[in-house]
């Protein structure tokens, strides 16, 4: 029992370097959300001081604003508070904690005494240590994601529970949106809040719910969460700007002008592509401008945006400037720039053996293989020999049959990320051949007393797997080559699985308690002989 369970967890088991992505990963979009913040301050305070100038023109655009504005805190709110509350039953009770701006020090409390999870705590706790906070173990947990957030039913999850709740305000948050835009809502891009279905690993469609939170590690699951949030600021920054900028439409009556970057995805896979458009905001958006970004001078185009794209192939937080000269409504030339931030993530493939964490020469090992951003179609595995390698049913399925050539098999991974084959990494898999098996005769095990009268000419040696060799091991690949029998200390030896007639006319003469012994050689799936015996007394 006890290899069964340390055999399962080892099947669970997540790599360092997976884990340290989701840090790196989710506190890298945490602070991709706090420039976000600060850019739809500015937006807001902009708005304020265009109602104090000209209340009567900016009156409708600004309250129109207003609501999206609290349509997205409240759903932010809620997302935070689902985040604290689910890290709550992941945490310790408390923290050694250390305030950044006076550096002191005390025990900061995560649970109440009732084990709930104290929400102001864990929000500044992860705002201002980030994911770098948890430990590996807290994050690589892949059961407590589908219990909390989508019940124990994948097939139908508990609309009760907190993805279905996410889910449900999102899409309410869009409806909203588009009713506080009116016609105006076809210039603002909503489509990653559409919360739409996807395939899992196996190739099948599911909930945008079950996609999300079912079979993903904690680690995962709170990136999703921090994602959410990002898209939801952005989608209200988009909103908010285009109302800010309709206000000025035909005329130049704002005395604040800047640049808003608006990047594709702020997550980039090593070889993967950045892109962003630049805007000037609260600007004639048919002004043309040039705008150096990155040390590239780029025009902008006939949507009066320019759009700079540069290949990642650098590990790590980069950001670009952009820096524009546009005129004032005076007609002065005035410089504008923006700064952007984004992470570039190492490609990382991880294969799952799904039976066992080594593989048996000559039997068929089932193996899957994935990497977080990257569809599993778009991914290829390859062996450095060894013994068979193909594809399986699915998508990101194999199967892998060892020779027994080797004690080791890497496992190469490579992916097809914007047209081009990157490399994912390779994993090593140990070899192992099949423990030995037992035997029976005419479907009696070894040990005991047996009739003499019980064994016939002509009865068969039959080879079964090993007790606690809980692999698959296909009937009839297991063979009696041989069988070296000891009856009363007598040897007899013949080829085959059968007892013959001077065997069993042996057996006839042996006296009471006399041995039967029997030691057989079995040729295994992957071709090699194994030994076994057998022996019992004879009455």
């Amino acid at each position: 029992m006890m290899y069964l369970v340390y055999t399962a967890m080892l099947a669970l088991n997540v790599s360092a370097e997976v884990v340290n992505g989701f840090k790196s990963v989710g506190t890298a979009m945490q602070e991709s959300n706090k420039n976000i913040a600060v850019k739809l301050e500015d937006t807001y305070n902009n708005f304020e001081q265009a109602l104090k100038n000209s209340p009567e023109k900016v009156r409708e655009m600004y309250d129109r604003a207003q609501e999206v504005k609290k349509l997205s805190n409240e759903i932010t709110a809620y997302i935070d508070s689902i985040e604290c509350d689910y890290i709550g039953t992941k945490v310790a009770s408390a923290v050694s904690y250390e305030d950044p701006a006076t550096g002191k020090k005390w025990e900061l409390p995560l649970r109440d005494e009732s084990g709930k999870a104290i929400q102001e705590n864990i929000r500044q706790v992860l705002d201002s240590l980030g994911f770098a906070w948890f430990t590996d173990k807290q994050l690589e947990d892949n059961h407590g994601p589908a219990q909390y957030f989508i019940g124990p039913d994948v097939k139908s999850p508990d609309p009760n529970l907190a993805a279905i709740q996410i889910k449900n305000k999102v899409l309410d948050f869009r409806n909203k949106v588009n009713e506080a835009l009116g016609e105006d809502s076809s210039h603002v891009n909503l489509t990653a809040l559409a919360m739409a279905d996807g395939y899992n690993k196996e190739g099948e469609l599911v909930p945008w719910e079950v996609l999300n939170f079912n079979e993903v590690i904690t680690g995962a699951a709170l990136v999703t969460l921090t994602r959410l949030k990002t898209e939801m600021m952005n989608a209200e920054f988009d909103a908010v700007n285009m109302l800010y900028k309709k206000v000025s439409k035909g005329d130049m009556t704002f005395s604040n002008i800047t640049l808003i970057s608006r990047p594709k995805a702020t997550y980039i896979l090593k070889g993967g592509t950045y892109e962003t458009r630049i805007n000037v905001a609260a600007y004639d958006a048919k002004q043309t401008f040039t705008a150096t970004v990155g040390g590239q001078t780029l025009n902008s185009n006939d949507s009066g945006a320019v759009v700079y794209r540069t290949v990642c192939n650098t590990v790590g937080n980069h950001s670009i400037l952009a820096t524009a000269m546009v005129k004032s409504p005076d007609g002065e030339p005035v410089q504008v720039q923006v700064k952007d931030e984004y992470f570039v993530a190492e490609p990382s493939g991880v294969v799952q053996l799904e039976k066992m964490m080594v593989v048996y020469s000559g039997l068929e090992n089932p193996i899957s293989v994935s990497a977080p951003g990257i569809d599993a179609r778009k991914i290829t595995a390859t062996t450095d020999g060894g013994g068979t390698f193909k594809p399986g049913a699915k998508p990101g399925e194999y199967i892998l049959v060892p020779n027994g050539s080797k004690k080791e098999i890497n496992i190469t991974l490579t992916g097809n990320i914007d047209k081009r084959q990157m490399p994912l990494g390779t994993t090593k898999v140990r070899v192992k051949t099949i423990p030995a098996p037992i035997i029976k005769v005419g479907g009696y095990e070894k040990g005991g007393t047996v009739s003499k009268k019980t064994f016939t000419e002509g009865m068969k040696v039959a080879p079964y797997r090993a007790p606690g060799f809980d692999f698959e091991i296909p009937k009839g690949s297991m063979k009696v080559r041989k069988l070296e029998v000891y009856i009363s200390n007598n040897p007899y030896i013949v080829d085959g699985d059968k007892l013959n007639a001077a065997m069993i006319s042996a057996i006839r003469k042996a006296t009471k308690g006399d041995m039967f012994a029997i030691t057989a050689t079995v040729l295994m799936p992957d071709g090699k002989e194994q030994t076994a015996d057998w022996m019992v007394k004879l009455k």
